[in-house]
């Protein structure tokens, strides 16, 4: 079995765990039941590069809203990000890229680097809506620069200018691509690429990256001044902005939160931010019990199974 076909076994597995909690009407189902007889000759069409990718849907449920890709484009698009997540560029400080230990690895290491007492001074900060703000065009240079199969390369084309139907009608973001689909952490994580290699290579200092976020440990106050000019410069060439919410500069004394944790001399806690966004998704839980009209019983055990996720979440990220 080649590489794309054991990808595309790899990329079915995932979606079906990926939307095994989809209601029973859901596009998921029909084609899981049809997989023996249309699986293969759906493969064959991507291969063949006549595969077209359809117009993300609009879906509303109580107060939620939100586009999501059909299950088939779903599956097509995970294979994509399965043969390119190779060709892509990816730093080794780049966190989120499967392999590189995540978030409890990029805590970690943080902390040792505060452990070692070299570095007195940091800045914290994320782009403003990063997905949003992506060049298209840029990307799409980026992609074609590293991915040589035509094949892959119309995917990816098809991807970065993708469309949404939002009741009949049908439009194309100007900038940005879209969230929730699995080629978007590639793409977003090489698009910086960049960034990652210029500062890693900076002496006396310490960088992380996850996703959009960014974290700078320098020795001096000089040193944190160049590094946080430096960075808003790569940010005003690819058109981002610093988030004004999510920064902090200064000495790590005040302390300053790193995905959910919160960091200082003395040790690490649970983060204000996070702990405010878990209590306020616990009591959506129950606004969403209420709504459905589940019983006291089905409401308590929602909350408690999402409360043990969360504590798991924290013990883990606390080491």
């Amino acid at each position: 079995m080649s590489k794309a076909e054991s990808d595309w076994l790899a990329a079915y597995i995932w979606l079906g765990k990926r939307r095994r909690h989809a209601p029973p009407n859901a596009d998921v189902w029909h084609l899981r039941f049809h997989w023996l007889q249309q699986g293969e000759a759906l493969y064959r069409q991507v291969c063949r590069g006549n595969y077209r990718l359809q117009p993300m849907q609009v879906h509303q449920r109580s107060d939620r809203r939100w586009v999501q890709w059909c299950a088939q484009d779903a599956l097509v698009l995970k294979w994509v990000a399965l043969q390119v997540e190779n060709r892509l560029p990816m730093h080794e400080r780049c966190a989120h890229i499967k392999g590189r230990g995540g978030g409890k690895q990029s805590v970690s290491e943080v902390w040792r680097a505060l452990a070692s007492r070299r570095f007195p001074f940091v800045y914290r900060t994320d782009i403003r809506g990063y997905y949003r703000h992506i060049r298209k065009e840029q990307l799409l240079s980026l992609a074609r620069q590293h991915i040589e199969d035509p094949v892959l390369n119309d995917l990816v084309e098809q991807y970065v200018y993708y469309c949404v139907e939002d009741g009949g009608d049908i439009f194309t973001p100007t900038h940005g691509i879209c969230r929730g689909c699995a080629l978007s952490p590639l793409m977003g994580a090489a698009l910086l690429y960049h960034v990652d290699c210029h500062f890693a290579l900076l002496e006396g200092i310490f960088y992380a990256r996850y996703m959009d976020d960014f974290v700078l440990l320098t020795r001096t106050r000089w040193q944190l001044r160049r590094c946080v000019k430096q960075l808003h410069e790569f940010f005003n060439l690819g058109g981002f902005e610093a988030h004004p919410d999510k920064t902090q500069l200064g000495r790590i004394e005040h302390g300053f939160d790193w995905l959910g944790v919160w960091f200082t001399p003395a040790g690490t806690s649970i983060a204000p931010r996070a702990l405010e966004n878990h209590c306020a998704q616990r009591l959506r839980l129950y606004e969403q019990a209420r709504r459905r009209g589940l019983s006291a019983t089905e409401t308590a055990v929602r909350v408690q199974a999402y409360e043990a996720r969360w504590n798991i979440w924290a013990m883990q990220m606390l080491g």
